[in-house]
């Protein structure tokens, strides 16, 4: 969805729209949508920048940080970007961001992409390291058994030969 600048008044105008989940790809990513996003907002204008305020709601699967099977997470998040022409910047030798410039965001020409805006928040909404359960015992180095559902006979206790003469040192 392009929301167009030029055409944009001061006073601004509310948006919504629903993504299919094939209709936003996460390209580096190994999350995936289970649902569709729903996107509800409002965009306002003010001389030459632009916010956009709003909210999103989906479901998606991502893998678990220890025994890669997927797991469901919830998204609903609300998030506010500032959108300003690149010339503005472009004659500024350096400048210091502010808080209030850590939602900022280039216009691209003569509108704003809201599946890019969409695609980013999502991406930002996920945990770092995201598990299945707290206890999860994740995969076996050597054989990759998932430990949650079986047990194998692989040593676990090996040492890296290099280290073996720390063993013995005694403080």
């Amino acid at each position: 969805m392009r929301i167009e600048f030029e055409n944009l008044e001061a006073s601004g105008g509310r948006f919504a729209h629903i993504y299919q989940p094939d209709e936003l790809a996460f390209e580096d990513s190994e999350a995936r949508l289970l649902q569709s996003v729903e996107v509800l907002g409002r965009v306002s204008r003010r001389n030459a920048e632009a916010e956009v305020r709003g909210e999103l709601h989906t479901k998606l699967a991502t893998p678990c940080g220890r025994c890669l099977q997927p797991v469901e997470l919830p998204i609903d998040i609300r998030f506010a970007e500032r959108f300003v022409p690149a010339v503005s910047w472009r004659d500024e030798e350096q400048h210091e961001l502010q808080e209030e410039d850590l939602n900022l965001s280039l216009l691209d020409g003569e509108g704003i992409e809201l599946d890019d805006l969409v695609k980013e928040e999502i991406l930002l909404a996920i945990p770092g390291h995201v598990l299945c359960r707290e206890e999860c015992r994740g995969l076996c180095p050597t054989c990759g058994t998932d430990l949650n559902v079986a047990r194998c006979n692989c040593e676990t206790q090996t040492v890296d030969a290099r280290w073996e003469g720390l063993k013995d040192l005694r403080f």
